[in-house]
């Protein structure tokens, strides 16, 4: 099983931080570390998951619209807390950029997940990639279609998780039977094993991906809050499912059961 250390390991530090790399590393290198990618009003590529800074941040901006100087002025700790105290508010943590990512972690397998629709995103990315060799230890993973697309013109060897159209079709198409009108293009298909009411990794899904030897990665639920898979009974499910990967927001916690 590949084990991904979703949004940097944010259930043990603060997401998307260089603080929360440093962590997934040290309980395993091999790990792959998934980290969220925006773009600054000056065009710099920074860590952040949503638009808005409000919920890490406690500041109430949009991140598109504020310079990378003004970013790291911000708190990426702001409103992580440990049994209810706020242990970074007097010990704030900057923003990092990819760019200090590439620089700090050579040799780490990253899992990039752009969350913005800014093509001019897709360029940077690959221009950093390519500065500092980190092609082969690299996945490109985006929910909007228009994204991947740009990048598979561009970097076409490169690997890819699938983005959400593909995604719904690829689950529909396996709901009705009709597999062979919708063929996978990506090379990793990340699905939560539920989303809202909805099965999504279903006996028959997960045949269909098989059958076209396709990787799946999961986690256990999508909707207001993301639930990763965090101890070693959600682990053995999905083996059981026949899943390759799962996400883990507590990779301390599943590697001390894993022991």
């Amino acid at each position: 099983m590949e084990i991904v250390c979703y949004g940097c390991g944010r259930g043990e530090n603060p997401e998307n931080t260089i603080k929360g790399i440093h962590h997934c590393q040290s309980i395993n290198p091999d790990w792959w570390v998934e980290m969220d990618i925006q773009i600054t009003k000056d065009q710099k590529l920074v860590l952040f998951h949503d638009y808005q800074t409000k919920r890490i941040t406690g500041v109430n901006n949009k991140i598109h619209l504020l310079t990378l100087k003004e970013i790291q002025q911000l708190n990426a700790g702001y409103n992580f807390n440990v049994e209810n105290e706020f242990i970074y508010r007097e010990n704030p943590i900057q923003i990092p950029t990819v760019e200090e990512v590439f620089q700090k972690f050579p040799k780490a397998k990253l899992l990039l997940d752009l969350h913005t629709n800014n093509l001019i995103a897709v360029t940077r990315l690959i221009t950093l990639i390519k500065k500092y060799a980190m092609a082969n230890q690299i996945i490109i993973v985006s929910r909007y279609d228009e994204v991947i697309s740009s990048f598979k013109k561009k970097r076409p060897k490169w690997r890819y998780g699938v983005p959400t159209k593909e995604a719904k079709k690829m689950i529909y198409s396996s709901f009705l039977y009709l597999d062979k009108l919708f063929p996978i293009t990506s090379d990793i298909l990340m699905l939560p094993k539920k989303a809202g009411k909805v099965n999504v990794l279903t006996k028959r899904v997960v045949k269909h991906v098989k059958k076209r030897n396709k990787t799946l990665w999961a986690w256990m639920y999508e909707g207001e809050i993301v639930e990763t898979v965090d101890n070693e009974m959600e682990l053995n499910e999905m083996k059981e499912l026949g899943v390759n990967g799962i996400f883990t927001g507590y990779p301390k916690k599943l590697m001390n059961e894993l022991q």
